[in-house]
């Protein structure tokens, strides 16, 4: 009896603690609840075309996206994989600071764009000179070794 009568002192105390350790486990399930929704409505919304950012901060526009990665373009012709985690959300336009117009949608300017250069010729060619000038590693020895001054 004498260890039944040293408990009743400490149970309110227990009692207290198991609730206070039940609440923060119901609030933590229910928080984490709410953010899994929000992150499933999201990548719900999200579709080719649609602009977003990744969570290191680069905003681009999906290409491509499947069940777990997405295509994303950064800029016209660089497009990169990422998993859908790395989505941080989707953006609005009157959420970006900058805007850029599509390349097809920039105005040519006659004579601005130079035609490609000839992909045959080498830069010695180009220069004029032997194609040994222009190999900076040609004098270059194998081996470099320090030397005693």
């Amino acid at each position: 009896m004498p260890l039944l009568a040293s408990l009743g002192g400490l149970m309110p105390m227990v009692i207290v603690l198991i609730l206070f350790l039940g609440l923060m486990s119901f609030t933590t399930r229910r928080n984490m609840k709410k953010q899994k929704e929000a992150r499933q409505q999201m990548e719900n919304s999200m579709g080719e075309g649609s602009r977003v950012m990744l969570t290191s901060g680069i905003y681009g526009t999906i290409t491509h996206i499947g069940d777990k990665q997405a295509i994303v373009e950064l800029a016209p012709g660089a497009e990169i994989v990422v998993v859908k985690q790395a989505i941080s959300k989707v953006v609005e336009p009157s959420e970006e600071e900058f805007s850029f117009a599509d390349e097809a949608a920039a105005p040519v300017v006659a004579g601005t764009v130079e035609p490609a250069a000839d992909q045959s010729a080498s830069p010695a060619d180009e220069l004029g000179v032997a194609p040994e000038a222009v190999n900076p590693q040609a004098d270059v020895p194998a081996t470099h070794t320090k030397t005693s001054e």
